[in-house]
C-alpha cells in the first residue's frame, strides 16, 4: 500500500495552463507486457527444486518424532538389559575379555567405549544402571536432548566394548540412536513438553482453561536435513540388501532352506518349520523375501503418495522383521529395524488417527470449584490431556461445595447427564480423552479410583500443602511466557548452522562408507577412505555395509564348543553350562543367544587369535566365577564343530568335522577312579580366517 508521499501529483496541485481545445483522432494503444526475465543460471528452477525437497523430504511432524523417541528409548532400554544379563562374562574383568587387554589389543584403531573405565563386576553393574537410566529418560522425554546424546554414547560404548559380537543389528542400534539427537523429540508426548506447557502458559482462572494457548504451534512441522538423511538411510538399507544378494542361491530360491539349517542361529520355531515346509514353499519364501525388501526400498523413498506408501512400508517392515526375529537369533537387528520405521508417519496419518479417535470420543463438561486452586490444578491437568478439545470447563454455581463435577454432554445416542459417583465421573472423562478407554483400564488396575477418592477426601489438606490455602484471584490475568530474545534467536541460528554443517559431513561420510563397503560396487571403483571420514564412521560404529546372507547364504553350519573336565568328574561346556555337543547331525537348534553364537563364530577365526589367551584364562579360573571348587577345570579342548547344510530337498547334514583350535591339560593331574577318562590332546588346526 502506497503512502501519501508516493501518490502522483493531482490536477488540483499542478500549475494551471491554458490551451486551445484540440480534437485528436482516437488511438488504440497496444497493451504493454513486461518482457520475461531470463533465468540464465537456472536460479528459479533450483529454488523450486529446493522448495520441493524441503516439503517432500525434510519435514517431520513433531508427533512422529515423539513416537520415534518412545519406541527407540524402549528398545534401547531392552537392549541394555539384554547385555546386562551377560555383564560378568563379556563386560567385566572376571569374564572373557578384560578391559586392559582390550585397550592393549583394540579391535579397531578408532575404538571408543566408556565401559573400558569399569573393571569389576560391581563397577560394570553401575555402568549398566547409568545406561538404563539414560534410555528410560529418553523414552519418557525428560531432558530429551541431553539424554539423546547420552543414550547414543551409551549404546556405542556398549557395542565397542566387545566388537567380537557386533553384527549389522548393532549398527542399526547406533544409527537410530544417533538420528534421535537431531529430531524434535522433545516437542510431543514427553515430560519436557508437559513441563513447558505448565511453565509457558499459566492459567489463573477457570475461563482461561478454554483458551488452550499451550497447544498453539505444538504440531508445526520441523524442517531439517536430518529427516531426509534418516529416511534415505533406511531406504538404502533395503536397496543394498537387495542388490548385494546376487548369488546363484538367491536366484534359484534355496536361501531360506540353507538359513533354516544353521543350528547355531535358528530358533526352535525355525527348526520345526524346516521339517514340515516343502521345498517349493521354501523357494517361494526366498523369492518373496527378496521382493518385499525391494518393494520396501521403493515405498520408503517414494516422495509421492506418502499417505499410502509410508503405512505400507511400516506394515511390510513389521511383518518381515517379525518373521526374522521369530526364526533367527539376530540380536537387536529385527526389532530396531521395526523401530526405525516409526520415523515414517506424516501429518496426514496423525490427522487420520485423531479423526478416528475423535469420532469415538464424547464431549463432557467439567464443573470446577471457582475459588479453589486445587480444582484449577485438576482443570489444568485435564486441559492438557484433552487433545481433542472435547472438554468444556465452567465454574460451579454459588453454594456448591464439590471440588469437581462432571457432566456428560448430550449426544446423538444419549442425553446429557451428571455423574453421580466418582466412578461415573472417571468413566465420562475417559470417554472424552484421546484413547482413554485403553489407558484408563490400566489405571484401574493400579488403583486409580482409590487415589482419586483419597484426593477428594483430603481436599483441604492437599490445598493447604500445595497452594498454602490461597484462593483463586479472579482478577489475576493468564500468564504466557514472552518470546525469545534477540540474543536467543542469534544463538539458535548459529546452532542451526553448526548442525547443518555436521549433517552435511555425516552425509558425505555415510555415502562414501556405503560406496566402499557394499559388495555390489565393483572393486576397481573403490579407493582408500580418508582417515577422518573413517574415524567418524568407525568410532561411533555407524557403518553402512548392508547385505545379510549375501551374495549367497552360509551353507556350512558351525558351533563353538568347549569340552571340559572338572575335578569333580563332570564333563561340561562352561560356555553353556551343559554337556558339550560334538555332533550336529541330529541337533535341532542350539538355543544359543546372539552374543554367545557370534562370540564363538568370531573367536574361532585366526585373525582373532590374540583374544584366545583371555578365553583360556577364563576357563582355567572358571571355578572362581561359579564359586564352586568342584568346578575347577583340569582339562579342556576347544572345538569348532561343523558340518555341511543338507542339500535342498534333504534334511540330514553331511561332512561332519571337529576342528580343535585350543587344548590344555593340567600338569600332573590324574583322574580319580570312576571319573571320565581324559583323552589325549587333539591336533590343533585352523578353523578359518
Amino acid at each position: 500500500m502506497r503512502g501519501a508521499a508516493d501518490a502522483p501529483p493531482s490536477a488540483s496541485t499542478a500549475a494551471p495552463t491554458t490551451a486551445a481545445p484540440t480534437t485528436a483522432a482516437p488511438t488504440t494503444a497496444a497493451p504493454t507486457t513486461a518482457a520475461p526475465t531470463k533465468d540464465r543460471f537456472g536460479v528459479a528452477r533450483i529454488a523450486r527444486l529446493g522448495a520441493w525437497i524441503r516439503s517432500h523430504c525434510m519435514e517431520i511432524d513433531p508427533r512422529t518424532a515423539g513416537l520415534y523417541r518412545i519406541v527407540i528409548g524402549f528398545l534401547l532400554t531392552a537392549n541394555a538389559i539384554r547385555h546386562w544379563t551377560v555383564a560378568q562374562t563379556y563386560y567385566s574383568n572376571d569374564g572373557l575379555l578384560t578391559n586392559h587387554w582390550k585397550l592393549f589389543k583394540p579391535g579397531s584403531p578408532w575404538e571408543f567405549s566408556f565401559f573400558h573405565a569399569f573393571s569389576s563386576l560391581a563397577e560394570v553393574h553401575v555402568a549398566f544402571v547409568l545406561c538404563v537410566i539414560c534410555h528410560l529418560c529418553l523414552m519418557i522425554g525428560w531432558r530429551s536432548r541431553i539424554f539423546a546424546v547420552a543414550s547414543f554414547i551409551a549404546c556405542t560404548s556398549m557395542d565397542s566394548r566387545i566388537l567380537l559380537v557386533e553384527n549389522g543389528g548393532y549398527v542399526v542400534v547406533n544409527l537410530t540412536a544417533m538420528y534421535a539427537m537431531f529430531l524434535p523429540i522433545e516437542r510431543r508426548f514427553s515430560v519436557d513438553a508437559w513441563l513447558r506447557s505448565y511453565r509457558d502458559h499459566r492459567e489463573t482462572r477457570i475461563e482461561h482453561l478454554r483458551d488452550r494457548g499451550f497447544a498453539r504451534g505444538r504440531n508445526d512441522l520441523f524442517v531439517s536435513a536430518a529427516v531426509m538423511l534418516a529416511v534415505v538411510n533406511l531406504g538404502f538399507v533395503y536397496f543394498f540388501n537387495v542388490v548385494n544378494k546376487s548369488g546363484t542361491t538367491w536366484r534359484i530360491g534355496d536361501t531360506v532352506h540353507y538359513v533354516l539349517h544353521i543350528d547355531r542361529m535358528v530358533t526352535g520355531l525355525a527348526a520345526w518349520m524346516r521339517g514340515i515346509l516343502p521345498l517349493f514353499a521354501l523357494k517361494a519364501i526366498t523369492w518373496g523375501t527378496l521382493s518385499v525388501e525391494a518393494m520396501l526400498c521403493v515405498l520408503i523413498l517414494s516422495p509421492k503418495a506418502r499417505r499410502v506408501t509410508r503405512p505400507a512400508a511400516m506394515v511390510g517392515m513389521a511383518l518381515l522383521h517379525t518373521s526374522f526375529g521369530l526364526m533367527m537369533r539376530l540380536g537387536p537387528f529385527s526389532w530396531f529395524m521395526i523401530g526405525w520405521s516409526a520415523i515414517l508417519p506424516t501429518t496426514v496419518h496423525w490427522e487420520a488417527v485423531a479423526s478416528f479417535g475423535r469420532k469415538r470420543a464424547r464431549g463432557a463438561t467439567v464443573v470446577l470449584a471457582p475459588r479453589s486452586r486445587l480444582a484449577l490444578g485438576v482443570g489444568r491437568l485435564l486441559a492438557r490431556l484433552d487433545a481433542y478439545q472435547l472438554l468444556d470447563f465452567v465454574p460451579a454455581e454459588s453454594g456448591s461445595t464439590a471440588l469437581i463435577a462432571v457432566r456428560r454432554q448430550a449426544g446423538t445416542d444419549r442425553p446429557a447427564a451428571d455423574a453421580a459417583t466418582l466412578e461415573e465421573a472417571s468413566d465420562i472423562l475417559a470417554g472424552a480423552l484421546p484413547y482413554a478407554f485403553t489407558w484408563w483400564r490400566f489405571a484401574r488396575l493400579i488403583g486409580a479410583r482409590r487415589w482419586l477418592a483419597i484426593v477428594a477426601a483430603r481436599r483441604a489438606a492437599l490445598e493447604r500443602f500445595f497452594f498454602a490455602g490461597r484462593p483463586v484471584d479472579e482478577e489475576e490475568p493468564a500468564f504466557e511466557a514472552p518470546g525469545p530474545t534477540p540474543l536467543q534467536l542469534r544463538v539458535a541460528k548459529q546452532k542451526r548452522r553448526v548442525r547443518s554443517v555436521f549433517l552435511a559431513w555425516l552425509t558425505a561420510c555415510f555415502a562414501l562408507q556405503a560406496w566402499l563397503e557394499n559388495k555390489c560396487i565393483p572393486p576397481e571403483l573403490k579407493f582408500t577412505q580418508p582417515d577422518l571420514m573413517k574415524a567418524t564412521t568407525h568410532r561411533f560404529r555407524t557403518l553402512q555395509g548392508w547385505g545379510m546372507f549375501s551374495p549367497n547364504p552360509i551353507q556350512e553350519d558351525g558351533v563353538f564348543v568347549v569340552d571340559a573336565y572338572t575335578v569333580s568328574g563332570k564333563r561340561i561346556d562352561p560356555m553353556t553350562g551343559e554337556a558339550p555337543v560334538l555332533d550336529l547331525t541330529n541337533v535341532r537348534g542350539m538355543g544359543l543367544g546372539q552374543i554367545e553364537q557370534d562370540y564363538g563364530n568370531r573367536i574361532r577365526s585366526d585373525r582373532n587369535d590374540v583374544y584366545r589367551a583371555q578365553l583360556e584364562e577364563y576357563l582355567q579360573r572358571w571355578h572362581t566365577v561359579t564359586g564352586d571348587p568342584g568346578d575347577e577345570i583340569v582339562a579342556y579342548d576347544i572345538w569348532w564343530v561343523t558340518d555341511k547344510c543338507p542339500r535342498p530337498g534333504l534334511i540330514t547334514p553331511t561332512d561332519p568335522k571337529n576342528i580343535a583350535i585350543r587344548t590344555w591339560r593340567k600338569k600332573g593331574w590324574k583322574q580319580p577312579a570312576g571319573a571320565p577318562v581324559i583323552p589325549p590332546s587333539p591336533k590343533i588346526e585352523s578353523a578359518g580366517t
